[in-house]
């Protein structure tokens, strides 16, 4: 651990772990044994602060609000709305200022969900600790902790700084929340090697917010309050910033361009009417008709509407999005950093293999379920009961629906002992315990001692071992093989070992098991009964694993179908995550998060691609892995539960927390994933991608309405058509939002693409005007364009007015858009087909705009409100070969663009 000196603030960094107990109660002035002075601990307090972590303030709620018009297209409403006021345009600027504070008040609800990992982490805090000052024991408020202290924990209690372990007692402290290791970490008070150990390899240090599930200990703290790992956390949470989603930047590009290609166009109208002598007035007029016109005003709404319906979609599947452009960043994820405990493993300790000298058993089933059984795998003795004893019997777990009370691994040898058909609870009332050696990170195993009787019927106190595997062959001297006993001798210690190996690289975690009978005269269960765990009779080595879940292997596979690399980050040994992961199907090189951090910056970018697990990571680690990843162009999903992944959470591009995680994490993810699944995380890329392609679809469509609007005011002031205002604010309005809008709708909520997720993901920074988009909407804007300003030409020659030609340019303009919709869903499929037809949104939308193309020209009411005027059958044919001369012409160009794609 790196921690700062004592009074204060000056000082190096020193790392405590290296340092003996007695070395740091001299460097921190104080005895262990009486604890600090109050006048000290007011010193200390008066120089260093309380025991907190900083708090984040909350933005007043006008600036939050005010913070909602930083969009471009929210500044470019307002100024719109702004100039409709100035020409008495009220009814236009009641509807653009209404629709500013729509988006503004939506956004606000987003925010207001995600409320501050900061303060979820400062919430955390342990509210009281045990000390010792002046030489007694109290419990004070955990804040008032000073470097120096003394502090007395026991199981169940929350450490409540950082502290040097000076004193441990059977020590195990969860710090899974902090370094992602999937059991309890075994302390002890020895000294390590200053080599610069990342927590989770402190076996010495206790951490602020770590709950201590077994033993007891004494800590002198050496950290408090920003000082401590929870601290730094907190500190790198505060400096990551959360980067805008993908869309958001494309929509704000997206208005710069429509802004400029319609003030450019506002310029021309104005020089080119005041050089034919109009009025200022009019000319103001018109150029507001433009402005309205090229502002896509229903564009945020139909947005939100689209992501609002995903997301709820998604929350339905275990997936709740906090942020909605996070449902459309899913679209882009190109790499996945996974959690491994709990995320791609079901978080349920297992035991899949038992070895004997002369047998080999397996173990199906998973998790704490009793599903499964023992199968004879190899050897001559089928009967596993004798083998297994120790783990029945050395055990302090409970079976409770499912669930374990106790040692997660105690509570894998239960269910390993129902599989193999042994009664547990028959079994222990039967050997009645008489002493227990608790486990002891020192010399790692667990001994009970029992009443029994042995082969010959007489009383003996039977000693049942189970530990590391090491620990208890070490202390072995027979085995129990086939039955009988036999020496324990080099070739079976020998064997031992290979099959332990085996199983390791296998990522098993290898246990031993052992029994010894100790004559009842020579016993006393008061002495140290360390002493009496020798010349030990073994009897079984087991594998146990936290085993995969079945949906992840179907999940990761489809990942990589969809060019989506995933990678395994986890606070467990490489080795463990690297065997998981063959299992899984993670492909790619393995190594220890110090050793990439350590890499210069130019190999970490060279050797990404090549790693596909990450092990013993430190919070920054995974900062530097989601960074490293960006820079390399992609878009990094992480998921994570601890307080340990939040940094890395929010400065990803999609953070990811594991409903069953800490608040912190929650808070600072953009999603939550309800079931812990990495399957429902794919899930949740392909609906971010469907619902992305089917927003492009729209934004064609939005890009080619607005092309066509710019063209046609532009081509009506060049030719002086219709006083060059060829449709009124009213007009344009109705095209927004009755015909726009209505279709967006239906794009929004279309049907998958075909294939959509076995392309390859959209890269970072890639624009939505991609070639093909830009001339797909430049030509068909341009031919409506043609097709509308010819309307208005052929009502004043052929009908003798302008208002007609205008009507029929206005009903043309809508059965256009009809067939524009429909071309959208594609870039070059034909519509000439059955299946253009399986959206029932597209097919009653359409059949409605058709209707209202009708009615807009035909009711008077309609006509009052739009400025339209009635036209004939024939004119409206004119209106009706328009749009068909549009299909030609569109379906045309996708043959062309389907044959040079061939070519290409």
């Amino acid at each position: 651990m790196q921690s700062k000196r004592p009074a204060g603030r000056p000082g190096d960094p020193v790392s405590w772990y290296a340092r003996s107990p007695q070395d740091v109660a001299s460097e921190l002035g104080v005895d262990p044994a009486s604890g600090l002075s109050a006048a000290r601990v007011v010193e200390l307090l008066t120089a260093n602060g309380p025991n907190a972590l900083p708090e984040e303030k909350a933005s007043p709620a006008w600036r939050r609000f005010l913070g909602q018009y930083r969009s471009y297209m929210q500044l470019v409403l307002l100024a719109a709305a702004v100039v409709a006021l100035l020409i008495a345009q009220w009814s236009t600027a009641i509807l653009l200022l209404a629709l500013t504070l729509l988006n503004a008040i939506v956004g606000l609800r987003q925010e207001g969900k995600a409320e501050s990992a900061m303060n979820a982490l400062k919430s955390l805090l342990t509210a009281t600790a045990r000390v010792r000052r002046d030489g007694t024991e109290s419990e004070i408020p955990a804040e008032q902790l000073v470097v120096g202290d003394v502090v007395l924990i026991s199981a169940g209690d929350q450490v409540p700084a950082d502290g040097r372990i000076i004193e441990a007692h059977a020590l195990q402290i969860d710090e899974s929340a902090l370094t992602g290791e999937s059991v309890p970490a075994a302390k002890d008070a020895g000294t390590l090697p200053d080599t610069r150990l990342g927590p989770g390899d402190q076996s010495n240090t206790a951490f602020m917010h770590t709950p201590v599930t077994h033993g007891s200990g004494v800590v002198l703290i050496t950290a408090t309050g920003e000082d401590t790992e929870l601290g730094k956390i907190s500190e790198m949470l505060a400096a990551t910033e959360k980067e805008e989603p993908p869309l958001t930047k494309e929509l704000n590009k997206l208005t710069l361009w429509i802004t400029a290609a319609a003030g450019l166009t506002m310029i021309v109208m104005f020089a080119l009417g005041r050089s034919r002598d109009q009025a200022w007035d009019a000319l103001f007029i018109s150029a507001v008709s433009l402005a309205i016109a090229a502002i896509p005003e229903a564009l945020p709404t139909v947005t939100q509407a689209i992501l609002s319906v995903g997301s709820l979609s998604l929350a339905k599947r275990n997936a709740i999005v906090k942020e909605l452009p996070s449902v459309e960043t899913l679209a882009f994820t190109s790499a996945i950093n996974s959690d491994k405990t709990g995320t791609l493993t079901m978080n349920q300790m297992t035991v899949v293999e038992v070895g004997t000298p002369t047998d080999r058993y397996t173990v199906s089933g998973t998790g704490y379920g009793l599903e499964g059984k023992v199968h004879h795998a190899a050897g001559s003795s089928p009967g596993i009961e004798d083998a297994i004893l120790p783990y029945l019997v050395a055990n302090d777990a409970k079976l409770v629906d499912g669930e374990v009370v106790g040692d997660p691994t105690d509570g894998a040898f239960l269910v390993l002992a129902h599989k193999a058909g042994l009664d547990v609870e028959a079994t222990r009332e039967r050997l009645s315990r008489i002493a227990t050696l608790p486990f002891d990170p020192d010399y790692k195993l667990m001994a009970t001692f029992h009443s029994a009787v042995d082969a010959s019927g007489r009383p003996v106190v039977r000693c049942f071992v189970k530990g590391a595997a090491p620990a208890v062959t070490s202390r072995a001297a027979t085995a129990l093989s086939a039955g009988a006993t036999v020496p324990w001798d080099a070739e079976l210690s020998r064997r031992a070992q290979e099959q332990a190996e085996r199983m390791g690289g296998e990522g098993h975690r290898v246990m031993a098991a052992a029994i010894r009978d100790l004559d009842p005269a020579g016993f006393d269960p008061d002495a140290d009964l360390l002493a009496y765990v020798t010349d030990l009779r073994m009897t079984s080595l087991v594998g146990i694993v936290d085993p995969p879940r079945d949906a992840s292997r179907a999940a990761v596979a489809s990942a990589q179908d969809a060019h989506i690399r995933v990678r395994m980050v986890t606070g467990d040994d490489v080795t463990t995550g690297a065997a998981i992961a063959r299992q899984l199907g993670i492909p790619g090189d393995s190594l220890l998060g110090a050793e990439f951090a350590a890499l210069p910056e130019h190999e970490q970018l060279a050797r990404i691609d090549d790693i596909g697990v990450v092990g013993r990571v430190a919070p920054e680690h995974k900062v530097l892995l989601a960074a490293t990843l960006k820079k390399k162009g992609d878009v990094v999903a992480m998921t994570g539960d601890g307080v340990n992944d939040a940094p890395a959470i929010k400065s990803a591009d999609i953070g990811i927390a594991m409903g069953s995680g800490t608040d912190v994490a929650k808070n600072a993810g953009r999603m939550i994933l309800s079931d812990d699944n990495f399957a429902t995380i794919v899930y949740a890329v392909e609906q971010g991608r469907k619902l992305y392609d089917n927003l492009t679809k729209y934004i064609r469509f939005v890009l080619l309405l607005l092309v066509t609007f710019v063209l046609t005011f532009l081509g009506a002031t060049l030719f002086n058509i219709a006083a060059g205002e060829p449709f009124s604010p009213p007009q344009v309005l109705w095209i927004h939002f009755v015909v726009n809008a209505s279709f967006g709708f239906a794009l929004g909520f279309d049907k998958e693409s075909p294939g959509l997720m076995r392309r390859s993901p959209r890269p970072r920074g890639e624009s939505v005007l991609t070639r093909p988009v830009l001339v797909t909407v430049g030509l068909g804007g341009l031919a409506i364009t043609v097709i509308l300003l010819g309307l208005i030409k052929l009502g004043e020659s052929q009908f003798g007015s302008v208002a007609i030609g205008s009507s029929m340019a206005f009903t043309a303009f809508a059965l256009c858009l009809i067939v524009a919709a429909f071309e959208c869903r594609s870039e070059t499929d034909s519509v000439l087909k059955a299946s253009t037809f399986d959206s029932k949104q597209m097919n009653w939308v359409a059949l409605a705009q058709f209707v209202l193309a009708v009615l807009v020209t035909q009711l008077d009411g309609f006509r009052r409100i739009l400025g339209t005027t009635e036209i004939n059958m024939r004119q409206f044919g004119w209106a009706l070969l328009s749009a068909v001369v549009l299909l030609l012409l569109w379906e045309l160009g996708k043959l062309l663009a389907r044959r040079a794609r061939r070519r290409g």
